[in-house]
């Protein structure tokens, strides 16, 4: 507990009312989910995410990309291998790219169009990315994705769906520039390969436990939840 309390404090340093997003990544980094930030520039979304990979140790790839509506599969997943085609083979060489990160973050991922989509979707979902003719498994423990705006056509509800995280990160309230003055103007932010006190290692270790047994009155509490935020769905 104490390292835990230790390590949001540290991702926390430097940053103003950002302490429920912190943990809600932390979380996600855990459990293996998906963080999906939605709010308007400048809200700290992609430091957040550069924060989080440090979780994943000096070894770990961090991905971060940026899409437009104009953006190509080679912009995500790596470009094709020229010595591949030669031999009559559709291979991406995905060194440094998607297929390879452990944390990755893409900022207005709503904008990805139906030629990334689909290669998408699988990596998100199911962690494996098809390359050529051979099915890879994905490294890939968190994806951090963030927007200014809500997806507008039916074809990317199922992208949102993906991520079981869904924050709304406000801009800092009146109460909180005071502290944000202090944080621009103070000493700079540690180095983003700080070792913290939690690590992948901790992550994997709780990943490989026995599988917890869920009592009933937790079931029921779950089954509460989910029925409160079904009532709560815009229709």
């Amino acid at each position: 507990a104490a390292r835990l309390a230790a390590t949001v404090s540290l991702l926390e340093e430097g940053l103003v009312q950002r302490a429920v997003e912190v943990r809600i990544l932390l979380l996600a980094f855990f459990s293996g989910e998906h963080v999906l930030l939605m709010g308007p520039p400048g809200t700290a979304k992609s430091e957040l995410a550069r924060r989080l990979a440090r979780l994943g140790g000096p070894e770990a790839l961090f991905f971060e990309r940026l899409l437009t509506r104009f953006s190509v599969p080679e912009e995500l997943f790596g470009p094709l291998s020229l010595l591949a085609l030669e031999k009559d083979e559709y291979v991406r060489r995905t060194t440094g790219y998607l297929p390879e990160a452990t944390v990755a973050f893409v900022d207005e991922i709503f904008k990805a169009n139906s030629a990334i989509l689909n290669s998408l979707l699988s990596l998100i979902n199911e962690r494996i990315f098809d390359n050529g003719a051979a099915r890879q498994q994905v490294p890939l423990r968190c994806l951090v994705a963030a927007s200014n705006e809500p997806p507008e056509s039916e074809e990317l509800d199922a992208l949102y769906d993906r991520f079981l995280f869904r924050l709304y990160v406000s801009p800092v309230t009146d109460d909180g520039v005071d502290a944000l003055i202090a944080a621009a103007t103070g000493p700079r932010l540690p180095s983003s390969r700080e070792e913290l006190p939690v690590t992948i290692a901790d992550v994997e270790a709780v990943a490989a436990a026995e599988t917890v047994k869920v009592p009933p009155s937790i079931v029921e509490l779950l089954r509460s939840v989910r029925a409160h935020l079904a009532a709560r769905e815009p229709q």
